[in-house]
């Protein structure tokens, strides 16, 4: 039996498990699927969060758990669906206090009614271990899926928001101030703390994307995921991803600008989606992000070959290995 090394290889070793099982898509996109009748397809995403892991040790259970429903709903938005359900499964380290239990209830309450989703089952312990959390999602696609497969030779290569955020959110969060001013401090930490999931965009960018995923894991990494499973390679220029005022000045506080830009994309959590469309499609893309006030940036292209490829000087490089976040 082949090794299984890392958390990529051992989630390619279970996708063989599922490779008989259509609706699983082989383990390789943001959810699984159900085809209903009449055409509507039922997607699933699962995602847990530990404290100590996905936040801060101190983090409270509230926060812990808004920022779980959120990115589970950032998957949705990576597969172009409209949510409606969740399920949570809660892991208390010890009996929890009367305070955690309200201030939570009303966290995941506040999210149920601003991003339109229902609660309707779950299980609660209480564990040995930190604060813990597992949501799974259900969402409705009445029209094409956005998956991870479908990158053609010559598409434009798109991200939206910004990028850097999430990995400027937790340096702040951990006491590392950064250089940033107390305004971009906290700008960066709720973008870390509470992610926005872009679910009206993803329902969009079914319909004219050719493929997508969201920026979990950091934007090189995800990109390696969209040229894996397109079969091709993405050519990203650094110098043309999107960043927020607080990435501009922490980037021209370091020596290596490059390296430092660099980084950024490499850092996980920004939540934003990352997608492939036909160079014809330019025009609906900036119309879309005008509609839906939501910046829309250009930032590479597709070609043919494999992996992820830099824009360096008058020419380009591979990505060696991967960048971005794992957990083993």
């Amino acid at each position: 039996m082949t090794p299984v090394r890392g958390e990529f290889a051992f989630i390619e070793a279970l996708a063989k498990q599922a490779a008989r099982t259509p609706e699983a898509l082989g383990l390789t996109d943001d959810g699984a699927v159900l085809w209903i009748d009449g055409g509507r397809k039922l997607v699933m995403a699962a995602d847990m969060l530990q404290a100590g892991v996905h936040t801060m040790p101190n983090a409270s259970p509230a926060q812990i758990a808004s920022k779980a429903l959120r990115t589970n709903l950032s998957d949705l938005a990576a597969m172009g669906a409209k949510p409606a359900f969740y399920l949570s499964t809660i892991s208390w380290p010890g009996a929890p206090s009367d305070d955690d239990m309200q201030s939570l209830v009303q966290a995941l309450a506040q999210d149920q009614e601003r991003f339109g989703i229902a609660l309707v089952g779950g299980d609660t312990i209480c564990g040995q271990g930190p604060f813990t959390i597992s949501i799974t999602v259900l969402g409705w696609a009445e029209g094409p899926l956005l998956r991870r497969t479908g990158a053609q030779k010559e598409d434009d290569i798109w991200v939206s928001g910004t990028i850097g955020d999430g990995y400027l959110g937790l340096a702040v969060a951990q006491g590392r101030a950064c250089g940033l001013s107390n305004a971009r401090q906290e700008h960066v930490l709720s973008r870390y703390e509470y992610p926005e999931p872009r679910l009206t965009l993803g329902q969009a960018l079914a319909r004219i994307a050719h493929c997508g995923l969201d920026v979990s894991d950091g934007l090189i990494a995800d990109a390696e995921h969209l040229a894996k499973a397109g079969q091709c390679a993405l050519v990203l220029d650094p110098l043309r991803v999107p960043l927020s005022e607080a990435g501009r000045q922490w980037i021209k506080a370091q020596t290596d600008t490059h390296g430092a830009r660099e980084t950024l994309m490499g850092g996980g959590d920004d939540y934003e989606l990352l997608f492939c469309a036909p160079r014809q499609d330019r025009e609906k893309i900036i119309a879309l992000s005008h509609s839906l006030d939501v910046s829309l940036t250009r930032i590479g292209k597709v070609i043919v070959g494999e992996g992820v490829h830099l824009h360096k000087g008058d020419g380009i490089r591979k990505v060696a290995g991967r960048s971005g976040f794992t957990h083993f």
